[in-house]
């Protein structure tokens, strides 16, 4: 659609409610054919305003293009990934998820549809998954492709013996003693909130520094046997 509404991106984030359950559904074309209420909510788009545009419309301009480009080869193959992803909002903001896409096809193996089930991205996870995206975001402005930014995640996953999935899965897990969560809620301001219960009494916090790069365990991998693609290197199997 020629007049869908592009905002300039702003520095403002927004805070989605860690119950909050975002889900659209995506044809073979990467063209959104449902969104439901909190996926609306959250992201400012009315339902006609972004029904039948393409998912790349949604795309943060700070989110490497290559993590979009091994999405829809992962639909192309209709294979289950997960990804942590910058969404920007209609009114320029932006918000952190954790996407689950699921392809469904006919009887006829015809693709019907790729399923999205999205909820909030834990702030320890994406302080981890947005040093990796902006390395590959620079990557992707000095050479002007994404063969170079994948080939670099090929060896970061390689580096760590895990598949992109593999990454994700630990990232969304982790849940350190000092990660705060998400208190607030933008898009749900002014409605009852549970009240909360009395925090136990904790012990004096340590004076140690956390250390980032062993905050969650690393999976054993079988190494494979075979030369794989690059595809097959980054999501395994």
């Amino acid at each position: 659609m020629d007049n869908f509404y592009s905002p300039a991106p702003i520095d403002r984030e927004i805070k989605v409610s860690s119950s909050a359950v975002l889900m659209c559904k995506i044809n073979k074309d990467s063209v959104i054919e449902y969104i439901n209420h909190s996926f609306s909510e959250v992201s400012g788009y009315e339902e006609f305003e972004i029904i039948g545009e393409s998912m790349d419309k949604l795309r943060h301009p700070d989110m490497p293009k290559v993590i979009y480009e091994l999405l829809k080869e992962r639909f192309e193959n209709l294979e289950p990934i997960r990804l942590i992803n910058k969404v920007l909002a209609k009114d320029g903001r932006f918000f952190w998820l954790i996407s689950d896409y699921e392809s469904k096809v006919s009887e006829t193996t015809d693709v019907v549809a790729h399923y999205g089930h999205c909820f909030a991205a834990p702030s320890f996870a994406i302080h981890k998954v947005e040093a990796l995206y902006k390395i590959l975001y620079n990557i992707e402005q000095k050479s002007h492709n994404t063969e170079t930014s994948k080939r670099y995640l090929v060896g970061f996953l390689e580096e760590r013996n895990m598949t992109y999935n593999q990454f994700i899965e630990d990232l969304s897990l982790s849940r350190p003693e000092f990660e705060d969560t998400f208190p607030s809620n933008d898009f749900m301001a002014g409605r009852p909130q549970p009240i909360a219960k009395p925090a136990p009494e904790m012990p004096a916090p340590s004076r140690a520094v956390p250390n980032f790069n062993n905050a969650f365990p690393q999976q054993q991998v079988e190494k494979p046997k075979k030369k794989k693609s690059l595809l097959k290197k980054v999501f395994g199997k």
